[in-house]
Order: C-alpha cells, then sequence, then structure tokens
C-alpha cells in the first residue's frame, strides 16, 4: 500500500512545475531561498545592549497565485498546473545572546533560531487522466539557523546603528526528494547580513531601517528534475531523472520605515525585496528563465511594555516571478531577561 501511495505521489510530482519555490519551504529550483522574507521590520539595525533575550516570530503566509518568468499567473488550462491554496504557519524561537566584549567599538553577539512549521499546499494539476487536486501537508523543525558572529556598532549622537553578521542555515528538517512539499531544504546556505538603521537629526522619532543578505547555497545531492526544469534545462528527456541542484546565488532584504507617536508606540510602513542573481545549477545543465523574484509592502506597528517589545506587521506581494504572489503576516515577541 505504502508503495502505491508513493508511486501515485512521484507520477503527480513528474506533472506539475515543480521547480518554483514556494514560500519559505518548497522545492530547490527557482531560487533556494531559506530566509523567510519580511520576518525583520522595525528598528532592524539596533543591536540591543548586552544580555541574553528570546524573540518569538509567529509567522503566517499565504498565496493563490503562482507565477510565470513573465509574471504572468500560472492557469491548469494553459500551464498545467494552477495554485489552489498555499498556506505555511511558524513559531520560530530565536535565541539571542549580546556580550560585554568590545570589539573595534562594538558589541559582540550570537543567535540560533529553532523554526518550527506546518505547510499547507492545494494544486490542481492536468494529468492524462484529467484534472486533478493534488493536497500535501507537512509540519516540523525546520533548517536551524545559526550566527557564530553578530556585530553591533552604536553612533555616540544614537543616529545610526549597524549590525554585522554571517548566518548559517544547517540543513537538519526532514527531506525526501519523492515529495513536493518538504520542510527541510537539504543543503547549507551561508548568508553574509548587514543591517542598518538611522535617525532624522531634526526629528529623532523618524527612523527607517534596511537589512541586507546575500545567499550562497550548497548543493542538494537528492533532487528529481520536473518537466519545467528539464525545460529549462533545454532538453524535457530529463524529466523523471536524479540529479544533484545547487540553487543560484540570492540577494534580498527587509526594510521599513516608521515613526513614534509616543516613547513606547511606534508606527510605520515594512516589507520586502528578492531577487535570485545566478541560475540554478544540475548535474545535466543550468535551469534557465527561472530566477525568482518579488517585491512586498505593507503597514506595521511595534509596541513596548517594560522587559517586553511587541511587532505586528502585514506585507503584500506584488510582481512575483518564478515563485507564488501572496501576503506575509508576522506577529514578533520579544522578552529580555
Amino acid at each position: 500500500m505504502r508503495t502505491k501511495r508513493r508511486l501515485f505521489r512521484w507520477l503527480f510530482f513528474v506533472f506539475i512545475l515543480c521547480g518554483i519555490p514556494l514560500v519559505p519551504v518548497f522545492t530547490q529550483a527557482g531560487g533556494g531561498q531559506h530566509y523567510p522574507n519580511g520576518v525583520e521590520a522595525f528598528l532592524i539595525g539596533v543591536l540591543p545592549p548586552p544580555g541574553f533575550y528570546i524573540k518569538e516570530y509567529n509567522f503566517f503566509y499565504t498565496a493563490n497565485k503562482l507565477k510565470d518568468n513573465s509574471g504572468n499567473t500560472l492557469k491548469i488550462e494553459k500551464a498545467g498546473v494552477e495554485l489552489d491554496k498555499l498556506n505555511v504557519y511558524g513559531i520560530i524561537p530565536r535565541f539571542i545572546w549580546v556580550s560585554k566584549l568590545n570589539i573595534l567599538g562594538g558589541s559582540y553577539g550570537q543567535h540560533l533560531f529553532i523554526p518550527l512549521l506546518k505547510q499547507d499546499l492545494k494544486l490542481d494539476v492536468a494529468t492524462p487522466g484529467g484534472p486533478a487536486d493534488l493536497n500535501e501537508r507537512t509540519e516540523g523543525v525546520y533548517d536551524l539557523i545559526y550566527s557564530p558572529f553578530i556585530w553591533g556598532w552604536h553612533s555616540k549622537e544614537g543616529l545610526l546603528h549597524t549590525v554585522a553578521a554571517l548566518d548559517i542555515f544547517i540543513p537538519v528538517g526532514p527531506y525526501d526528494k519523492g515529495n513536493l512539499n518538504n520542510i527541510g531544504k537539504n543543503f547549507w546556505t551561508f548568508e553574509p547580513v548587514f543591517a542598518i538603521t538611522g535617525f532624522l537629526p531634526w526629528d529623532k522619532n523618524l527612523s527607517a531601517s534596511i537589512k541586507f543578505m546575500y545567499d550562497f547555497n550548497t548543493e542538494n545531492k537528492s533532487f528529481i528534475i520536473s518537466p519545467s526544469v528539464a525545460a529549462k534545462i533545454g532538453n524535457p528527456a530529463l524529466a523523471g531523472l536524479d540529479s544533484d541542484i545547487t540553487p543560484g546565488q540570492e540577494f534580498h532584504f527587509d526594510y521599513s520605515v516608521e515613526y513614534a507617536l509616543t516613547k513606547n508606540f511606534r508606527a510605520g510602513i515594512t516589507g520586502y525585496f528578492y531577487q535570485q542573481v545566478t541560475n540554478d545549477k544540475t548535474d545535466f545543465g543550468t535551469v534557465e528563465n527561472d530566477k525568482g523574484r518579488v517585491f512586498a509592502i505593507g503597514p506595521g506597528a511595534w509596541y513596548t511594555y517594560k522587559n517586553w517589545i511587541f511587532e505586528s506587521h502585514v506585507a503584500f506581494e506584488t510582481a512575483a516571478k518564478n515563485r507564488p504572489q501572496g501576503v506575509t503576516g508576522l506577529l514578533n515577541i520579544i522578552y529580555k531577561f
């Protein structure tokens, strides 16, 4: 019975465009996209004072549009596949330690993320027997994110703050090349990070922040080439073959502009931008015309009370290519011990 179920799933896998990554985890073409876009917002570049902190990200992403290389929505009538629903729920505890050690005028720290994710996926798929629904639900521990080096600097006037770090995505999440909707990625990502927050000298209530990231992905040694990937390599006969794949390099940033309405409350706009920079590469060739892209913008709010900070924001995606286009929502809670 299990063998028949796996064969049935694999046949569906062959007929769909599995080369497009759903956020934050799907299969690997169209960019690896380890980082869940938009999780950071207000005051991104301000490293907190020395101490131990816990930040909990309550993450939600939903989409019902899948975009092609021209930014058009894929429909079952023309493309053979249509995204009916993608929902991703995440609880992501982040443990932050900032030391009293001073390095070149800045503070040294480390952090560790332990993401817990649940994904619901529904696709309408064209098969030789007619249209069919493909439903998959997965949940578990996503790949860990660890930074052995975080460096934060603050200007004497308090108007400029910067953070530099190296985030390492460790592939511990469950992965099966026969599954479409995996929790784990099955490859490492090394991500240099630089964030900056600035306050206007003539109005310190107004600030802007941006967090730049650039991703270098290692090889996934367990991958099945789909028809869409085979076509973009230039050889449809490759569909269904096992291969290694190295997702392309990626540039992306989270941003925000906020205004302090009171000492404890800020409101503003926030969002993110993602662009795959280089093509994915397989054993059989380069995957062309498959670079992911998306831009998002939306409102946000930030509130602090004693040792607690609460932050909530939502971002609406647009201009997507080779990936879903949807809405991201977060409620972040920070506690200082």
